[in-house]
Parts: structure tokens; sequence; C-alpha cells
């Protein structure tokens, strides 16, 4: 990375899930040596999100306003959140309630210059899917270039929405 370049890395786990603790905490240990050795200027788990979530239950977590975020970024680089990030209606048997949700993923990297979001992983384009894995590669084996690929999109905050915010700094 140059030194005009400040990389913050946002990690987002999904906490509702089983079985996934370890995958999880290889990833998270991945990014602080990445911080640690100077790839990132800053790392975070940005935050803890639910499987799925609708704007009622999304009042206080940010957890929809960062989907939109990357959606959008995501709309500027003719790439697809999905199948990773999902969305959907939701019906209730017996009511007549239907709602929007997004099922989040187990893991999503979200990259950063400032407040310019750089990356989001994983998403899809029509010919590949490129995961929180690839990105993380191309960061270990130092290809400054890789993250040029996409456009950035500005996002107009320094620090992630979910709340609260843990600092995974060694």
């Amino acid at each position: 990375m140059t030194d005009d370049t400040h990389l913050r890395a946002e990690l987002y786990l999904r906490g509702d899930t089983y079985g996934t603790f370890d995958a999880q905490q290889q990833v998270l240990n991945r990014v602080k040596r990445l911080e640690a050795n100077g790839v990132f200027s800053e790392s975070m788990l940005a935050g803890e999100w639910q499987r799925i979530r609708t704007m009622a239950e999304d009042k206080r977590s940010g957890a929809l306003a960062t989907y939109e975020e990357f959606r959008d970024w995501a709309d500027r680089n003719s790439h697809s959140l999905e199948p990773a990030f999902e969305r959907r209606t939701r019906s209730y048997v017996g009511l007549d309630r239907v709602e929007d949700v997004v099922v989040f993923p187990v893991v999503s990297l979200a990259m950063y210059d400032g407040s310019q979001l750089q990356g989001v992983f994983p998403c899809t384009d029509e010919d590949r899917t490129y995961t929180v894995g690839d990105a993380l590669e191309a960061f270990e084996r130092g290809d400054a270039d890789w993250l040029a690929q996409f456009d950035s999109v500005t996002v107009g905050r320094t620090h992630p929405w979910l709340e609260p915010g843990v600092d995974v700094t060694p």
C-alpha cells in the first residue's frame, strides 16, 4: 500500500450462527496480522449482526444502513452482493404482514480509505465471486493494486454504523 493510503478494514461477523466460530476467528486473526504488519492503518470488528434484519428491527443497529452503503458500492462496480447477502420478503402465517428483510452473511469485510468505501467482500460480478479470503490473500501477498480494480464510493463516515465497535488492534 502507498504511504498516502490509509486502509481501514471493517470486519462484520454474524453472531447467530453455529459451527462457524473457529472460521470467523481465523478471519479475525488474519485481519489483525495484516494490521500488525502495517498493511492496514486500522482494523476493527465493526459489529455483529443477526441473520435477518427488517427496518423495524434495525432502528439502532445500523445493519441496514451498512448494507445500503455496500449495495451502493456494488451498483457502482456492476457487482452484486448476492448470494452472500440476500434481500427478500418475509410473510407471517395467519397475518397479512409482509416485510422486506436482508439476510446477512456469516462474515463480511469492507475496505475503506477515509470515507471512501473501496471494496466489499463477498461480492460477485458476471464472471466470479470475490470472497473475503480472496481479499485477504491479495493483501497478504502484498498486491498493492488489487483494490484498484474496484471503484470507490463516498460514504460520509469514518466509523462503523454498528455499535458497539470493538477495536481488534493486537
